[in-house]
């Protein structure tokens, strides 16, 4: 009777204990562990200034005629201390579930004091558009597929990586009708470190 009681807890114990986890694709991971994803996406509306921060599931560059809806999009980027001296790749790729309407063309600038250097309570005062800095190129992006740089400056789509401080990056829709969405967190703008 004593034997079947320990069976019966050995037994119970075995099958309860959680099976071990498989082992992570060692290439999906090092394709993932090489880019550097946004820390910040904001929709910036021209018309009105308004900001917002991670406005998931909406359309992020639009031109459309309606001085309302148009926007633009900042992301933010903050490297670690690993990718000191290194060189970085802006590249920016979308699913076949994004958006891409009309010219598919985005102008890509460099912001200075880019929204992530305030606190949530503080976006609303500023005005990404007075921060717009450079021009760093034109892409167009079709989906699903890599966004082809059609005209590139100051080097880009590489550059120095920027660590220690907030790099941010503005893409403005391009011609008159342009609509364009990406999954914030998985597709769109990133960087890969050379």
């Amino acid at each position: 009777m004593k034997f079947i009681s320990l069976l019966l807890a050995v037994s119970s114990a075995a099958l309860a204990a959680p099976a071990p986890a498989p082992a992570p694709d060692a290439g999906l991971t090092a394709r993932q562990s090489d880019l550097v994803y946004p820390s910040g996406t904001f929709r910036y509306f021209i018309n009105s200034g308004r900001v917002i921060e991670d406005p998931q599931d909406q359309l992020l560059v639009v031109k459309d005629g309606n001085r309302d809806h148009e926007s633009s999009t900042i992301v933010t980027f903050n490297l670690g201390e690993e990718h000191r001296g290194r060189t970085c790749k802006l590249v920016f790729d979308l699913w076949d579930r994004d958006v891409s309407t009309g010219s598919h063309q985005m102008d890509v600038f460099s912001v200075l004091n880019p929204p992530g250097q305030f606190t949530v309570a503080s976006i609303p005062t500023v005005r990404p558009a007075s921060s717009r800095d450079k021009h760093k190129g034109r892409i167009e992006v079709q989906k699903p597929g890599s966004a082809n740089w059609l005209m590139a400056y100051d080097g880009y789509p590489q550059f120095p990586c920027p660590v220690g401080e907030v790099m941010g990056i503005e893409f403005v829709g391009v011609g008159d009708r342009v609509e364009i969405r990406w999954d914030i967190g998985v597709t769109g703008p990133r960087i890969r470190p050379l």
